[in-house]
């Protein structure tokens, strides 16, 4: 039995939604909500791996019984795993080249991505809500740096001048995505992969966040990746499984908290 935690699809949830799409393989979906804390709820599957990984809210996939955690762990599991398209095409160097690009987007894209949304969408949303009982919640959080991490999207740590740090720190990465795209079709060279998942998902809501770095005049060939992406069907029906019909505006604290200031 093949089972799917997760949240809606944006970030870190989209990137096995579409893969598994792709695949057209059968899963059940086990939605949860983890601005509501779900994901510490009992009964929520939780192993070593689980609780250690980087990206800590989610989302896991479990299959008869053992779990797969890290979302580009899970790409490289369900390329691997399933029959259907091949997702993870060409030889060794190709492989690595997508390793290469979920760990570059990973470590610098997905902190930032996942700050600017929690200041834009989940910080106001979390205000609304009574502060005695969710400074409870938070403070009950293990470790220390996943309760740190919930903690500064309530305590005033994004302020202009944060925003503004991790806008510039995009700049970087999305210029190289740019330069590559310039030379070829897809980000390991012409054949889709695991690697255009992860970046679609991490790029997707940039024309949002940070319209100053992502937008048709600058990165001209990165708008017209995420336009190609979206129109594939795996990736239209991964959207469909929004539950909120607004899943651009799902944000939780991403990998790496420590390394944002």
């Amino acid at each position: 039995m093949l089972e799917l935690y997760h949240w809606e699809p944006n970030i870190l949830f989209l990137k096995p939604l579409i893969a598994l799409k792709e695949k057209e393989a059968e899963f059940e979906s086990r939605y949860f909500d983890p601005t509501r804390f779900e994901q510490f709820a009992a009964g929520f599957p939780h192993n070593v791996e689980a609780g250690l990984h980087l990206e800590r809210e989610g989302p896991l996939l479990r299959r008869n019984g053992t779990l797969v955690s890290s979302s580009f762990f899970m790409l490289e599991y369900i390329a691997e795993a399933f029959p259907g398209p091949n997702l993870n095409p060409g030889g060794a160097y190709e492989h690595y080249r997508a390793r290469a690009w979920g760990q570059f987007l990973g470590l610098i894209v997905g902190p930032a991505v996942c700050a600017l949304g929690c200041a834009r969408y989940l910080a106001p949303a979390l205000r609304q809500r009574d502060q005695e009982e969710l400074k409870a919640r938070i403070a009950a959080i293990e470790p220390l740096e996943r309760r740190a991490a919930w903690s500064a999207v309530i305590d005033g740590s994004f302020d202009e001048t944060a925003i503004a740090t991790f806008r510039q720190r995009l700049g970087f990465p999305v210029k190289r995505v740019e330069s590559t795209l310039a030379i070829n079709r897809w980000l390991t060279g012409n054949e889709y992969s695991i690697a255009d998942i992860d970046a679609f998902a991490m790029l997707r809501t940039l024309p949002d966040l940070a319209p100053e770095v992502v937008n048709p005049h600058q990165t001209p060939r990165v708008n017209e990746f995420l336009q190609r992406m979206a129109e594939r069907p795996a990736v239209r029906a991964a959207l469909a499984l929004s539950r909120t019909g607004r899943p651009q505006e799902a944000f939780v604290p991403g990998a790496e908290p420590s390394r944002w200031g």
